[in-house]
């Protein structure tokens, strides 16, 4: 008897299935303009096979790990791109020893100048992507970051794809594909709205200021700390004054472990989770003052010492809980460090700018194609 998929499994065989009729339904404009452009007839076998067999050529698709489909698709561009030109650098060099027309850069370039055979590319390479992603995808978002819930004495959710059903919300499994935002950032935040569990529509934003407002009318003003306040109002000078707001990382207030379990264990300060440098990054605000107080201070030494030390092991418990669970990382800013919240803020703020310094987009590398 065969095995029962997993919900991953099932979800992958969604995407494959969906993706293969969008190539079906590519399949015979495609054939006809690849015909045309190689003056040859071309069948499904030597077109899949030009489109396909690249990709150890124009990307490292064994060893290199992709943030996402459009991560490896822009780099296989990029990889085709730079090998035409390298290619015709050879051909100018020596042209009398060197077919330039017949090697695959120079017929592959020809083949996605033209709309058609560059979709029926995309979507093939994309369902090659999807059936080994385990070993491509950097980012393959863990079930248990799907669905995010933080606040102190509200909650809100950020769901990636929620819908909402007779049985509460709940992930859309079918849409994260289709999701066209990073997740964890304003963008998300800006697509899907916040997710209150009481409620049968999500809060929206339908601009930044929108955004803005709530995050500090409403987020900010649940903290009773004036450090976590002041962090509030530096991060939203921080995202209006970005030159890409929408792609910034979400500065998460109060990650709730427990999610909704209304008795639950642990809250982090704040969070980052960024999708661009897949660095999952916690803040906490002085747990020696707020965390680790010893209550009378009458008792005996060796008591006093039992209690700090009962408190020190709690505070790693949920510093580990948080790493094991979720891959985050927490970083303390002491009593001494808050005497400067603009320093504290700036190891704040590196987090939420680092960008892959060889992070490209298949507009860009799509729009160097053309100019060939």
């Amino acid at each position: 008897m065969a095995s029962k998929l997993t919900d991953e499994e099932l979800l992958l065989k969604e995407i494959i299935d969906e993706l293969t009729i969008e190539i079906n339904k590519l399949r015979d404009e495609a054939l006809k303009n690849a015909s045309f452009i190689l003056n040859r007839e071309v069948n499904i076998q030597s077109l899949n096979g030009i489109v396909g067999g690249k990709n150890n050529t124009y990307v490292d698709s064994v060893r290199t790990q992709f943030f996402d489909f459009e991560d490896f698709f822009s780099k296989w561009l990029k990889g085709l791109n730079d090998t035409y030109v390298y290619e015709k650098e050879i051909y100018l060099q020596r042209n009398s020893t060197f077919d330039w027309k017949t090697k695959a850069a120079y017929k592959n370039v020809k083949l996605l100048q033209n709309e058609k055979v560059f979709h029926y590319t995309e979507k093939f390479l994309e369902r090659n992507f999807y059936k080994h992603i385990n070993q491509r995808l950097r980012l393959k978002p863990d079930e248990t970051l799907w669905t995010i819930w933080f606040g102190y004495k509200l909650t809100y959710g950020l769901l990636i794809a929620p819908q909402r059903t007779i049985n509460g919300w709940r992930i859309d499994k079918s849409e994260i594909r289709r999701a066209d935002y990073n997740y964890w950032t304003v963008g998300h935040i800006m697509q899907t709205g916040l997710i209150v569990p009481s409620m049968d529509e999500p809060i929206k934003f339908y601009n930044l200021d929108a955004f803005c407002t709530f995050y500090l009318s409403v987020l900010k003003r649940l903290s009773n700390s004036v450090y976590e306040q002041a962090i509030c109002e530096k991060y939203i000078d921080y995202v209006r004054t970005s030159s890409d707001p929408l792609n910034e990382p979400f500065l998460i207030p109060e990650f709730r472990y427990g999610g909704l379990v209304k008795n639950h264990e642990h809250r982090l300060d704040f969070t980052i989770l960024n999708q661009h440098s897949i660095e999952f990054i916690g803040f906490e605000i002085s747990p020696a003052s707020s965390h680790m107080e010893v209550t009378n201070l009458k008792q005996k030494q060796v008591e006093v010492n039992k209690d700090l030390k009962e408190k020190w092991g709690k505070e790693m418990a949920k510093r580990n809980k948080y790493f094991d669970s979720f891959g985050i990382t927490t970083k303390t800013f002491t009593d001494e460090d808050l005497t400067d919240i603009d320093s504290c803020f700036k190891q704040i703020k590196l987090v939420l700018k680092n960008r892959p310094l060889n992070k490209t987009s298949i507009a860009n590398q799509k729009q160097r194609l053309s100019e060939f």
